[in-house]
């Protein structure tokens, strides 16, 4: 199979998923094994040459890590964004809908009262380049090919998500300042009732949609055993699965706290 026919083999295989499933060893159909073979000789014949001029090995892993992030949803961002609008050379300054904060005063009908103003804010967008540098022997091309391309791959992806989770709920985070309307005080080391159902009410009164609750792991294990409202159905659920779906109507999303991005979690404790 020449380049060109290698190419058009490529289009119809979602190169990420056949990385994955060649890493875990997951039954491929046919034409993924087909594809899964070239890619083999292809990095094998690099690694008996000794060089890569043209860079296919990076440019390869670039497009794959590219496409995916572009292209691929995700659930948790996807309800808190409106992801794919913006594209990387954008440059835009908008305006969100302002806050309706005119005050109604008791008034003489026709009297004069104190001015009050809309709160309108202004966004601006920040932009974030993550890049992941390695390197791999020709010794190891020839005799693992498509195998070490593949697991390349995938760490290098797993790396760029947890940036990328990282960058972005280190934003929300500092938009949650101390002493705004969305700030909840918690005084306790884990969440209490009292600020679990402050939120929820806040996520009642301040969101269309789906309402989530995010956080590390340990606060979600926490809140999903709090004891004010508890039924049967709610006992069977956190001893069947460590962790409740929903509190107080809202969804639960744990985060991983054994990830990191260097020495940084994947989101603010």
């Amino acid at each position: 199979m020449n380049n060109i026919e290698l190419a058009e083999a490529l289009k119809g295989v979602d190169v990420y998923e056949l990385a994955m499933k060649t890493n875990s060893g997951v039954v491929m159909t046919d034409n993924e094994n087909m594809v899964a073979a070239e890619l083999d000789r292809a990095f094998k014949k690099i690694g008996e040459e000794g060089h890569d001029p043209e860079h296919q090995i990076a440019q390869f892993i670039r497009r794959t890590i590219n496409e995916e992030i572009v292209n691929t949803p995700d659930e948790l961002l996807d309800q808190i964004f409106d992801r794919g609008t913006i594209e990387e050379g954008d440059d835009y300054e908008a305006w969100t809908n302002p806050k309706n904060t005119l005050v109604a005063y008791e008034a003489a009908k026709g009297g004069n009262v104190d001015r009050s103003f809309l709160d309108i804010t202004v966004l601006q967008p920040k932009w974030v380049n993550r890049q992941v540098e390695t390197d791999i022997t020709f010794s190891e091309l020839r005799k693992s090919g498509w195998k070490t391309i593949s697991l390349l791959t995938e760490y290098a992806m797993a790396a760029l998500k947890n940036a990328m989770f990282y960058d972005i709920f280190s934003a929300i985070d500092t938009a949650i300042a101390s002493g705004a309307d969305n700030y909840i005080a918690e005084t306790s080391t884990l969440p209490t009732q009292a600020s679990m159902d402050a939120m929820a009410l806040y996520l009642m009164e301040n969101t269309d949609g789906d309402k989530t609750i995010v956080g590390l792991s340990k606060y979600i294990q926490a809140a999903s055993k709090l004891t004010g409202f508890v039924s049967e159905d709610m006992k069977n659920e956190v001893h069947r699965t460590g962790l409740l779906g929903t509190y107080d109507g809202c969804a639960m999303v744990p985060i991983n706290s054994t990830k990191k991005v260097g020495s940084n979690l994947l989101i603010p404790d």
